[in-house]
């Protein structure tokens, strides 16, 4: 065990002092004594008490300032040391202990030199890091902005200012819903702080200029007890004018070719009606004729795919009984499975509830996977359609016994013109958008789409859509 030097000094000092105390006490003790029995029989004994007395506090407070001096003499350096620390709970490094002595003074003043050196450095990197990240935010193109729980704004760059036209705001005070009037991000913003989930959206601003925004929310943690959203705003208007620039051309370019692909479809038709024409002639007009319905079948899910496309498309959603309309679409497939002899498997649940949704675009949903599961199923296979209740999403389950896709090519098969095998899907009149489509309109409905396939052995498209579309969303 380590010796206190310093206790042993000041418990020394006292017992010194106490010594003299009881010295000085058992000598005027003794001289009471002798002068009770010298003087037993005088009067002045009233006289030496009083003089003993005087001399007893005289002794006390001559006690009392030597102890005071030992001390302060003793803790002088430990007061020095106090203030250095003081100092540095300030934020002031300069000054330093200078003690003297090889004692614990000395050894704890310079543990203290030691650590003013290491805060001052660790608070200079905290000082730098906070320059450089207050130098990004400042310069940053993208606005930041990061509000705690209850919504008050702890963190906002420029960016954000000048986009949303705050010109200016009091930090850990002031609320998100007060700077920024948009209902959407408020419905946004209250549930990610329900759910501690990411979620990307979009949103528009009107004011002070009209702009649409990208918007990354996620859940952070400030400190160990402070969590909060943080929030990326990334300005796509120009983007966006550009994608409906390029759609604009897409749909005017393809309304234009439907006029003249009309009138060669009706010429064709003309000419095949004429009993009159050559066998071989017959054959060309049968393969133009063929190319026209492909043409024309091309069109159509261009100008389906660039409606769906459109951000500005506002889709008129409703509950829905499926059933009836499920029944329908098995009834009109029915039929063309048995020209194939494949067999055409319905099972739905009865417990399958009504369900927010669009009736043409389920039913387009519905078309596009059953129409490919029939046109790369051969004859004598199955064809399946399979619908529950989920959680609260229905599942639908389109099945097959067809030629299956290479694990390989799953991740693009949902792009617009990908073919797994060019060759077979033009032969088979495919277009290369109708799964494109499925994706867009799955995407519509906030839903879920993942595939399970194995060549030569079938393929089978699962597709979760919530029965209740979110109502924080347009």
């Amino acid at each position: 065990m380590v010796k206190n030097k310093l206790f042993w000094k000041i418990f020394a000092s006292y017992a010194a002092l106490l010594c003299l105390c009881l010295t000085m006490v058992g000598y005027f003790m003794s001289k009471v004594v002798k002068g009770y029995y010298l003087n037993i029989i005088t009067k002045n004994l009233e006289s030496d008490v009083k003089t003993i007395i005087l001399y007893l506090l005289l002794t006390f407070v001559i006690a009392l300032a030597v102890g005071f001096i030992l001390i302060r003499i003793n803790t002088s350096s430990l007061l020095k040391i106090t203030q250095i620390a003081q100092n540095f709970a300030r934020g002031n490094f300069a000054r330093k202990a200078d003690i003297a002595s090889s004692g614990e003074m000395g050894d704890l003043a310079n543990a203290i030199n030691t650590m003013g050196v290491e805060l001052q450095s660790r608070t200079q990197t905290i000082l730098d890091d906070k320059n450089k990240l207050d130098a990004i935010m400042a310069n940053m193109n993208d606005a930041v902005i990061s509000t705690d729980l209850q919504e008050r704004i702890i963190l906002i760059n420029n960016a954000a200012k000048t986009m949303f036209g705050i010109p200016k705001a009091v930090l850990n005070k002031d609320y998100l819903w007060e700077k920024i009037r948009n209902e959407k991000l408020c419905n946004l913003v209250r549930e990610i702080i329900k759910t501690q989930a990411t979620m990307t959206s979009e949103i528009e601003i009107p004011s002070p200029e009209k702009k649409l925004l990208q918007t990354h929310l996620s859940p952070i943690q400030i400190d160990k007890d402070t969590h909060g959203i943080l929030l990326v705003f990334h300005d796509i208007t120009e983007l966006r004018k550009l994608e409906n620039t390029r759609r604009e051309f897409v749909a005017n370019v393809s309304h234009e070719l439907r006029t003249p692909l009309a009138s060669i479809k009706g010429y064709v038709e003309t000419l095949l009606e004429n009993n009159s024409t050559e066998h071989e002639h017959q054959e060309f007009l049968n393969i133009i004729m063929k190319h026209t319905h492909r043409l024309d079948n091309l069109i159509k899910d261009i100008l389906e795919l660039s409606r769906l496309d459109s951000h500005d498309l506002k889709i008129e959603l409703r509950n829905l009984d499926i059933y009836p309309c499920v029944e329908n679409i098995f009834s009109n497939y029915k039929g063309h499975c048995t020209e194939k002899n494949q067999n055409f498997e319905l099972n739905i649940s009865q417990r399958v509830p009504m369900m927010e949704t669009n009736e043409y675009l389920l039913r387009q949903l519905l078309t596009n996977l059953i129409d490919n599961a029939i046109k790369y199923t051969p004859e004598g296979g199955r064809i399946g359609l399979k619908i529950e209740p989920v959680d609260e999403s229905i599942q639908f389950e389109i099945s097959d016994t067809g030629i299956g896709i290479p694990q390989e090519h799953i991740p693009r098969i949902f792009e617009r013109f990908y073919r797994v095998d060019q060759a077979r899907s033009r032969e088979m009149g495919g277009t290369g958008l109708g799964l494109s489509i499925v994706k867009h309109i799955v995407n519509l409905h906030h839903g879920t789409i993942r595939v399970e396939s194995t060549v030569g052995v079938g393929s089978n498209f699962i597709i979760k859509i919530p029965q209740q579309q979110p109502k924080y969303i347009t």
